[in-house]
């Protein structure tokens, strides 16, 4: 079996793990993995701020710049936030795995929201299998009984379009927000305390604990916003599978192509729809909230069109163009 040694750079010092993780776990299907910080073959290097004054907490080291110069090396770009997936990929050795919708041979379509998902898989520990949950036949007594509460929203960040829906939502009940942004729940009230995981004695799972309080939250809520911070065509991210996973509703935005991603669109309120009609929205959201039969139907209806995950869920997609990479 093939060694590959491989290190990353431009990721948070502390967290982001179970990306790296995740692709050790593909590559060891067919090769031997070893993280080498010093030399490596191959550099998964993504835009996050990342300091080179202090330790990566995955190196076990502090991070090392390799250019793209360096002799004998590939360099892997992926990102969850916005970015040009296209900006170093007509060097010959330099590839990427991003959200924008572009077919060239050094690029890969795959979401960054992927990474999430195997997140809770691996450092969260709320499910036995990565993807298995998301064609799995859903709860609705269960999720009834449990997700009492309106609606939930967690946000740092401000947005106009988020808080147009917050305010509309709150004209007929409150949206519970544990903050920063609108917070109005403390984590002594139930409210999430995302700082009790920055600490030492939790690297290496510090986004998964923060997933898994995040996640226990909004199971106690009927809807979840679901918006991302920019409205970015093709960007997949993790806040609509953090509103499966705990058995809300999304109330998505973010992404008008949304449905490509083969979403069943009687699972989640695409608020694309509704961006010129928020009255029409509130309406919708009050027949949910009082017809069981009708809230019955978002719960029970699979998450994807015919039950089907995409390609970009099936680690043979991700290898084939890893292996593309490394044997090239």
């Amino acid at each position: 079996m093939k060694t590959i040694r491989i290190t990353r750079f431009g990721f948070s010092n502390q967290g982001m793990h179970s990306w790296m993780r995740f692709f050790i776990f593909v590559l060891s299907k067919k090769y031997n993995v070893i993280v080498d910080p010093v030399n490596p073959d191959l550099v998964i290097y993504s835009n996050i701020h990342c300091s080179t004054e202090n330790e990566d907490t995955f190196l076990k080291q502090n991070p090392i710049y390799h250019p793209f110069e360096r002799p004998n090396t590939k360099f892997l770009f992926v990102s969850g936030e916005q970015a040009d997936f296209m900006s170093n990929i007509h060097r010959d050795n330099v590839w990427s795995i991003g959200y924008q919708n572009f077919e060239h041979p050094h690029y890969l379509r795959q979401p960054s929201g992927i990474f999430d998902v195997w997140t809770l898989f691996d450092e969260a520990r709320l499910t036995d299998a990565p993807f298995n949950w998301l064609t799995e036949k859903r709860n609705f007594d269960l999720i009834k009984s449990r997700n009492t509460g309106f609606c939930s929203v967690t946000q740092a960040s401000h947005n106009d379009f988020r808080e147009k829906i917050f305010d509309k939502l709150c004209e007929y009940k409150t949206v519970t927000a544990s903050g920063p942004w609108k917070q109005n729940i403390d984590s002594d009230k139930g409210g999430l305390n995302k700082y009790q995981w920055q600490n030492s004695i939790y690297n290496g799972r510090i986004d998964g604990l923060t997933y898994r309080e995040k996640i226990g939250f909004f199971e106690r809520y009927k809807f979840n916003m679901s918006i991302h911070f920019t409205n970015t065509p093709y960007i997949l991210q993790e806040k609509i599978f953090h509103a499966y996973f705990s058995g809300a509703i999304p109330l998505f935005y973010g992404n008008p192509q949304i449905l490509n991603e083969k979403f069943n669109p009687e699972t989640f309120i695409n608020l694309h729809d509704y961006e010129n009609d928020l009255d029409s929205f509130l309406d919708l959201i009050k027949r949910i909230d009082n017809d069981d039969n009708l809230y019955r139907k978002y719960i029970e209806s699979p998450m994807y069109v015919d039950n089907k995950l995409p390609d970009y869920m099936d680690f043979d997609y991700t290898l084939n163009f890893l292996e593309k990479i490394i044997e090239s």
